[in-house]
């Protein structure tokens, strides 16, 4: 089920360096110092973020622009999250720029995608259990990512994968 689609479009001259600070999370500024073009990455990356928050529907209410990052991967960008967002494990991603940038972002609950290691039995008196794989137990739930770690933690079970988004090993402020 799709959550949400965001779109944004932003001409790349209009797009200061100095953003950076404001926009980007530490694993982005690791890539940004790397790229030769500077000012089209900032431009990229803020224009992903816009996208994202559109995504949601809440714009950047209460959030903040470093809440979610857009790594790459083999030439694809991945996210990563450092606060619950919301009801879906699966985050599609497409940037494009010549002279403009143009982001879009599809927020999708998919049934399952999560994978878990714990006890079968404490696994299936708390969550829909879907089957098992090499890489754990799959489950279907509608918890957001940090409040299932926490939930799990709890359980003494552990989250492995949560669909196609990365997530930060602490998160922000006490806040995931």
């Amino acid at each position: 089920m799709i959550v949400g689609v965001g779109v944004d479009f932003l001409e790349i001259e209009r797009v200061s360096e100095r953003l950076a600070e404001r926009v980007l999370g530490e694993d982005e500024k690791n890539i940004f110092r790397s790229r030769r073009n500077k000012k089209e990455f900032v431009a990229g990356r803020f224009a992903l973020k816009e996208a994202f928050f559109k995504a949601l529907g809440t714009g950047l209410n209460g959030y903040r622009f470093t809440d979610v990052e857009f790594l790459e991967s083999g030439g694809k960008p991945v996210v990563k999250i450092h606060r619950d967002f919301g009801e879906f494990n699966f985050v599609h991603v497409s940037l494009s720029h010549d002279r403009f940038v143009v982001a879009v972002v599809v927020l999708e609950k998919r049934k399952g995608g999560i994978i878990v290691e714990g006890d079968e039995k404490v696994l299936r008196e708390n969550f829909c259990v879907l089957g098992k794989s090499a890489e754990g137990w799959e489950i279907d739930t509608l918890i957001p990512p940090f409040s299932l770690k926490k939930r799990l933690s709890e359980l003494h079970c552990q989250l492995v994968r949560y669909g196609n988004i990365l997530l930060s090993e602490c998160e922000i402020d006490g806040r995931g």
